[in-house]
Parts: C-alpha cells; sequence; structure tokens
C-alpha cells in the first residue's frame, strides 16, 4: 500500500473514531435521562396494579371487557422499534422474537399490524399494517402516549380486536435489554404480575379494600389509566434500551476503530521506514557510481 494511501485511510478512520465517540457520549446522556423518567413514572403504575391485583378476583367475576376472554377473531400485534439505526441488534432482536410468534397467533385470528416506531414500519411493510407511528422521540412524554393507547384502547372495547398483543424492549441494565412479549388485553394477572415482583413478600397481609360505587365503575376508570401508563412505560424502556444499545454498538465501534487506526499506524511507519531505506540505498548506489 503506498504511504498516501495509508495517511489518508488513517485520517478516515481518525474521523469514524471521532464520531462514534461523541455519538457514544450522546447515547450515555440520553440513556440516563430516560432511565430517570421511566424508574420516576414505575410507583404509580405499580400501585394501581396491586390494588387491581388485589381486587382482580371479584373484578373477573363481573365479567369486565378489560377481562373477559372473547372469542378470537381479530388481533392486534402491537410491535415498538427504534426510529434510527447504529444501534447494534436492537431491532433484530425484538423482530426475532416478534416474527417467530406472529405464525402461532395467525392461528388465533386475522392479525393487523399497528407498527411503532420508523424500523417496525418498515420491517413490516409487506404485512397488514393498519396503524403506525413515528417520531416517538428521546425523552417521550406521558401526554404523547394517548395517541397510541386511545387507538389501543378504543379498538379492544369496541370489540374489532378480541386480543391484543405487544413487544418491545425490557430494560434490565446498561448491558441488558431483553426483548419482552406481553399480552396487553384482556388484562391477564401475569401483566400485572410484572410489575409487582417486589410488591407480594411472604407475611405481609395485605389491606382489603371497601369498593365504592362499585368493582365495575372502578374498573372502568382505573384499567384504561393503567394501561395507558404501562404503554408509557414499556415505550420508556424501550427508549432507554436503545439509547444503551447506541452507545454500546458505538463503544465497540469506537475500540475496532482505534484498534484499526494502530494497525494502519503501524503500517504507514513501516511504509515510511521502507521509502527511507530505499532512497538511502538509491544515495548510496549513486554517490558509488560516481566515484
Amino acid at each position: 500500500m503506498e504511504l498516501k494511501e495509508v495517511k489518508n485511510k488513517i485520517g478516515s478512520v481518525k474521523n469514524i473514531s471521532e464520531l462514534t465517540s461523541a455519538l457514544e457520549t450522546f447515547s450515555a446522556l440520553k440513556m440516563k435521562k430516560t432511565q430517570k423518567k421511566f424508574l420516576q413514572s414505575k410507583p404509580f403504575s405499580q400501585e394501581m396494579a396491586r390494588i387491581i391485583k388485589k381486587m382482580y378476583k371479584s373484578l373477573r367475576e363481573k365479567k369486565s371487557v378489560f377481562l373477559e376472554q372473547k372469542k378470537v377473531e381479530n388481533v392486534l400485534f402491537c410491535v415498538v422499534a427504534s426510529d434510527r439505526g447504529f444501534c447494534g441488534t436492537f431491532n433484530s432482536n425484538i423482530f426475532k422474537i416478534a416474527d417467530k410468534a406472529l405464525p402461532e397467533i395467525k392461528k388465533e385470528g386475522k392479525v393487523d399490524i399497528f407498527a411503532i416506531g420508523k424500523r417496525a414500519i418498515e420491517h413490516y411493510k409487506k404485512e397488514n399494517i393498519v396503524h403506525q407511528f413515528s417520531g416517538v422521540g428521546d425523552y417521550w412524554e406521558f401526554k404523547e402516549t394517548k395517541n397510541i393507547a386511545d387507538v389501543i384502547i378504543n379498538s379492544y372495547v369496541e370489540n374489532k380486536y378480541q386480543k391484543i398483543y405487544l413487544f418491545y424492549t425490557h430494560f434490565q441494565s446498561s448491558f441488558i435489554q431483553k426483548p419482552t412479549k406481553i399480552q396487553l388485553l384482556p388484562l391477564t394477572i401475569e401483566t400485572i404480575d410484572n410489575f409487582l415482583k417486589d410488591e407480594f413478600k411472604s407475611g405481609i397481609e395485605e389491606p382489603d379494600y371497601l369498593l365504592e360505587p362499585s368493582v365495575e365503575d372502578i374498573l372502568n376508570g382505573v384499567v384504561p389509566v393503567l394501561i395507558e401508563y404501562l404503554i408509557y412505560q414499556f415505550i420508556l424502556s424501550a427508549n432507554t434500551s436503545e439509547h444503551s444499545a447506541r452507545m454500546m454498538a458505538m463503544r465497540n465501534a469506537s475500540d475496532n476503530a482505534k484498534g484499526l487506526l494502530e494497525e494502519l499506524r503501524l503500517e504507514y511507519n513501516k511504509a515510511r521506514q521502507a521509502k527511507i531505506t530505499s532512497e538511502v540505498c538509491e544515495i548510496s548506489s549513486t554517490a558509488e557510481a560516481m566515484s
């Protein structure tokens, strides 16, 4: 490789290394802010879920629309992905479990897709996308969830869909993000338990609740708010996971670029030394010929 060519490659790789390092820093800052919002939003939904779990048996007996297991004809299949790339395997991991589950879900009934995020819209363009949403943003606000929650809740209450599944990436830590499938509606005890793993400890007696005006009225007011909050948390969790995945991807890219830079510098030094040696030999040969 020519000396000038190696020097140009060193400049290109150095620019890439600086860019990926900057993206890593930005992603880390965004992850911390989104994670903080995610953790701050959790206590409210946990408390609502805890109360609903306590009342779950009586609510189920009342045949509530939100708990009743209906005959399934139509299913809404919601997938949360990112708007942007450069986030490693973040999108491919969620698509992997969603695509694996899709054939089985299609056996339950006709499936419509609700794609959230530009990558999800692109991935499922050959499927039956009936709703799509992009522009989730880096710092998702609760009020922005209403556009998504209204579609999901209203279509279920109106019996357009008898089951609604949601696929998202659950944030566990900066290094662990778990693609997750949940049945959002009808609301199940498993969905509620996801938020209550540390709430019900052995030996702690839970209080009884005096319900007024009625279980149905409480349920009709509480469950839609809980579902909206769950969707909000799932999107926040997915956003935090996205920023974390992008941070790690950019860190790996920076490390790879630094490794390549060292190799190119070594190659440059070797090529430069070879050129100097060649020039010295030429000078010596010329001097010898002239003597």
